[in-house]
């Protein structure tokens, strides 16, 4: 005879095989999920400290578009990739070779750079994003 312990633990002997495959792809795409959010926001703070970077140095009256645009390269470095679909494009406000040497003191500069982020999350699929940061400096 069968003591009713042992009736009831071979009973159960498949949920946690069913209960796993329950939760196993919920849990697959918080744990992806998060993942690529840290680094699109790792990606996000990298534009925005670049952006800045550049305006910082665009404010002085010398100098050019491509010291402006060569120092947010440098500063992006690493941070997002060079060529691809996900290279960074910069925009510089005032147009002009010297953006500050055009406007009186006082005015401001201010550069953008924008990139694409493509994150892809199993059962979910691929994404894109643009992404931008922003940076605004008083021209000296």
């Amino acid at each position: 005879m069968r003591t009713p312990s042992l009736q009831r633990a071979r009973d159960e002997r498949g949920q946690a095989a069913v209960e796993l495959a329950l939760v196993l792809p919920i849990l697959i795409l918080l744990v992806f999920g998060i993942a690529w959010f840290s680094i699109g926001f790792n990606r996000k703070q990298g534009l925005q400290a670049a952006a800045r970077e550049g305006a910082r140095i665009g404010a002085l009256p010398q100098t050019t578009r491509a010291e402006i645009e060569a120092r947010v390269m440098a500063a992006l470095a690493g941070s997002v990739p060079e060529t691809g679909s996900g290279a960074a494009a910069v925009t510089i406000t005032p147009a002009g070779d010297q953006p500050c040497d055009l406007v009186s003191a006082g005015a401001t500069v201010e550069v953008t750079v924008t990139a694409q982020f493509e994150f892809e999350i199993p059962l979910w699929g691929s994404r894109n994003l643009l992404l931008s940061g922003k940076g605004e400096f008083k021209c000296e």
